[in-house]
């Protein structure tokens, strides 16, 4: 492929897929600017791997590994941080216009989605925050479709006894 040829498929990539990445880096990290930094290297690992002719049969599922691989390399380096520092850091739940009784919900779900084991977070978030499906999710996890299909499951009742529900 030509320069011009990459940058079009490049550009088209990033319009697609940039924001979903960016969500998925801040789900994960709970830094603005720290996914803003993962974001651009992802992309810029992205690049690096157009221009090198590397042969990519699902471009979302790429990006979502190369991203959740830079997330295991940051919290082997840095414990995650708490709810409450989070809060303080200026991480808001986005609909706090229905007052404190939705608040208290958002906050007792997320307080229950940390305490889950990682690997159940994981599949949870790219399954109800990102909406890949389980094959995509299975190409970013490097699992088979059918196991992801079962640690969906597992997580999801998890979370439900966690939640009472």
């Amino acid at each position: 492929m030509n320069q011009k040829e990459l940058e079009t498929i490049f550009t088209s990539s990033f319009a697609d897929y940039a924001d979903a990445i960016f969500r998925f880096c801040m789900v994960k990290v709970s830094n603005v600017e720290l996914a803003e930094d993962m974001t651009q290297e992802v992309f810029s690992r992205y690049w690096q791997c157009l221009r090198d002719g590397k042969e990519m049969t699902n471009t979302r599922a790429f990006l979502y590994t190369i991203a959740n691989n830079m997330a295991k390399d940051w919290y082997k380096k840095k414990k995650s941080d708490s709810l409450d520092m989070q809060m303080e850091s200026g991480v808001q739940p986005k609909d706090t216009t229905s007052g404190p009784y939705r608040l208290a919900e958002h906050t007792e779900v997320q307080e229950m989605f940390e305490e889950l084991e990682p690997k159940d977070r994981e599949v949870l978030l790219l399954k109800y925050v990102e909406g890949l499906p389980p094959k995509e999710i299975a190409q970013v996890l490097n699992e088979s479709a059918n196991t992801i299909s079962v640690r969906l499951n597992r997580a999801t009742k998890r979370l439900q006894e966690k939640l009472h529900i």
